[in-house]
């Protein structure tokens, strides 16, 4: 039984070590802009199902492919793009699930993806957490805030502050 009771305390006290070491790190912060168009000629987010049902969007599944910018400015420095779907999950007020793959295109991390899942709610406020990556980020975890800027008929912009670890 000694044996055995030495070996498992070390692993215990290993993973522990690892754990805090991992955990001690500060994350990494990204600010970007996500510019949607969802109306008009180019528009960026379009509608592919519906269920048709009178004065609600409940069941509506939208994909996006948005630019990622450096700015606010829609002639800012293109740094990638957001893709993804967003599903409208609530009879009883604008709502969406969205799962959505960020792919960095400039700078430190480009091609490095960044994954995220979470609601958005009618505000356009959002937490959504980071669930994984791609080659920077394989394994990232973390959160990102979003906050609307600008909000037209026909557009909007979102400021997206990502804190990842990796």
């Amino acid at each position: 039984m000694a044996n055995f009771t030495r070996p498992s305390f070390l692993l215990f006290f290993l993973s522990t070590f690892i754990i805090q070491l991992s955990a001690s790190h500060a994350p990494i912060h990204l600010r970007f802009y996500f510019h949607e168009k969802y109306r008009g000629e180019n528009a960026t987010s379009n509608v592919v199902a519906t269920l048709n049902r009178p004065n609600s969007t409940f069941g509506n599944i939208v994909v996006f492919d948005n630019p990622l910018r450096a700015g606010p400015e829609s002639n800012s420095k293109l740094i990638g793009r957001a893709q993804g779907t967003a599903f409208r999950s609530s009879f009883s007020e604008e709502s969406a699930l969205a799962a959505i793959t960020l792919l960095l295109s400039e700078g430190e991390f480009n091609g490095s993806s960044i994954s995220l899942n979470g609601l958005v709610d009618g505000s356009g406020s959002a937490d959504r957490t980071v669930v994984g990556g791609s080659s920077h980020f394989r394994m990232a975890k973390g959160y990102v805030l979003t906050k609307i800027v600008n909000s037209t008929a026909v557009s909007l912009v979102a400021q997206y502050d990502a804190y990842i670890w990796s």
